[in-house]
């Protein structure tokens, strides 16, 4: 019976040997299944966050808030100017290739500015300009900006910075009680400069849903110009007066190239490469 057992054992032993042996030389090439392109559509490829390089195209429109740093100094309040809009123009690009915060932004605008004084506590004015206790000017100006971006996927943070060139060509004066002069109610003083230019920057944040987004901005104008001869009430003491304006502006775009993702044929390229090629596609090839 032993002898039985034994036997019966050792065949039991071979049997699975065997068995083994005939699995591990099994060969299945994965190359002899056919894959169409009905099935790599359908293999599942989880889309990452690219950002692209693209431009667009905005109209803004905002309201402002216009000062002038005077030299002398003279006592004066904020001068709401409700008019502010234009069109922009917004390309972005990846600096060295791989660092997508970065564009330019250039556009041409509609503005006013200008100055107004308040009284002392005895309901005098005790600064003017030639006797002008409010001044309004309208403008066309070009800004050319940095345009630094962080996105997300349906959200933007936004910095500007730049430059900007201006012209004058509308004003509107208040006189001092007592004092009127028809004449420049509504026309430039000869010693008038009308052209303007300086530094132009910001903070903001975007709403976006591709291919539309919405902006929200506070920029800040310095002009580095006077609105004024500095000579032209004395040779021997100059006058100074250049625009400080603060604007909070609102703005649609429309992209006019994709902002994220990758194309069908990207997607596909991967898919072949996950069921073709797995070792090319883990390693980033």
């Amino acid at each position: 019976m032993r002898k039985i057992v034994v036997l019966a054992l050792l065949l039991s032993l071979a049997v699975t040997a065997g068995a083994m042996e005939k699995r591990d030389t099994i060969e299945i090439s994965i190359d002899s299944l056919m894959m169409t392109d009905e099935y790599l559509d359908t293999v599942n490829v989880k889309k990452s966050f690219v950002l692209n390089n693209y431009s667009m195209i905005g109209i803004q429109y905002g309201v402002g808030i216009s000062s002038m740093s005077f030299n002398p100094e003279k006592r004066q309040s904020s001068l709401f100017t409700p008019r502010h809009f234009g069109i922009t123009f917004t390309t972005y690009s990846k600096l060295f290739g791989f660092m997508p915060y970065f564009g330019l932004e250039a556009g041409v605008f509609y503005g006013q500015g200008g100055y107004k004084f308040k009284k002392d506590h005895e309901g005098n004015y005790t600064s003017t300009v030639d006797h002008a206790i409010e001044c309004t000017y309208d403008y066309i100006e070009v800004p050319m900006m940095m345009h630094l971006h962080l996105d997300l996927q349906n959200f933007k943070l936004i910095a500007n910075a730049g430059m900007y060139g201006g012209y004058r060509y509308k004003v509107h004066r208040i006189w001092e009680e007592g004092y009127d002069d028809p004449e420049h109610t509504d026309a430039f003083y000869d010693y008038d400069i009308k052209f303007d230019y300086g530094l132009k920057g910001g903070l903001g944040f975007g709403v976006v849903f591709d291919p539309v987004e919405f902006h929200v901005k506070g920029l800040v104008r310095y002009g580095f110009g006077s609105i004024y001869k500095p000579d032209y009430h004395s040779k021997d003491h100059f006058r100074f007066a250049k625009p400080f304006d603060i604007e909070i502006c609102v703005g649609a775009c429309i992209q006019l190239t994709k902002r994220t993702g990758k194309t069908r044929g990207m997607l596909r390229r991967e898919a072949y490469d996950m069921v073709y090629h797995p070792e090319n596609y883990e390693n980033g090839k």
